[in-house]
Formats: structure tokens, C-alpha cells, sequence
């Protein structure tokens, strides 16, 4: 995966946990070629707010396009299969989960879902 998305060439890379802090915005990250977001999900979970995570979607996506090689990987875990909870506030979260997952689907140009450790490219 990290060929693929060009992260092993030695160029800055940021990465963002989303189980350890929120996502900062793109401001101020003008030298890294590569950001990674990476526990989606778990970002999602502070604010389930699927129209407010498609305008971050988006700026992310305008700094993406905002000058040439630079590229912009998410990672998430599907929490949208299995069990639907009992709790509200759980079923919430879930559902907006999968909804943040389809709008950045549908703004991203490449989708690959893993499992098992075998990559599927969905788009």
C-alpha cells in the first residue's frame, strides 16, 4: 500500500491519528506531500455529523488538488456490518460512520478496502 500511494519516497508525510487526537485542518501543512488520516471512525465519534465531515472532506480535497504530487490518504474501520446497537447514541455514530464513508467514496478518485490483509479496489 505505501507504494501505491507514494508514501515510501522519503518525501514529509503527516499523518493524523483520529483515535488519539481530532483531524487538524489543512492549514498550514504547505511542505507535506503526503497526509494520512488514519481511525476515521474514531474521529467520526466527537462529531456524527455527516454534512460537517463532507465540507472537512472537501477542504482536504482542495488541498489536495491545490499543487502538483500531493495526495491525501483516509483510513477507516467498517463499523457498519454485524450487531446494529441498542444503545442510540451508538447507532448514531454508526450510521454516520457509513454515511461519511460514502460521501468520501464519492469524492475520492481511488477506493481499496482491505481485509485479511488482501487489498479489493472498489473505485
Amino acid at each position: 500500500m505505501r507504494e501505491r500511494y507514494g508514501i515510501n519516497d522519503g518525501v514529509h508525510i503527516v499523518w493524523h491519528n483520529g483515535y488519539v487526537e481530532p483531524y487538524r485542518p489543512p492549514d498550514g501543512i504547505e511542505t507535506a506531500k503526503t497526509v494520512v488520516f488514519d481511525g476515521l471512525e474514531a474521529a467520526i465519534r466527537p462529531r456524527p455529523d455527516p454534512d460537517e465531515w463532507e465540507s472537512y472532506f472537501r477542504a482536504w480535497q482542495r488541498w489536495e488538488a491545490a499543487a502538483p504530487n500531493r495526495t491525501v490518504v483516509w483510513i477507516g474501520t467498517d463499523v457498519t456490518q454485524g450487531v446494529v446497537p441498542v444503545d442510540p447514541q451508538e447507532r448514531r455514530w454508526r450510521d454516520a460512520v457509513g454515511m461519511c464513508y460514502q460521501r468520501l467514496a464519492s469524492l475520492c478518485c481511488r477506493v481499496d478496502r482491505l481485509w485479511c490483509g488482501l487489498a479489493e479496489q472498489l473505485k
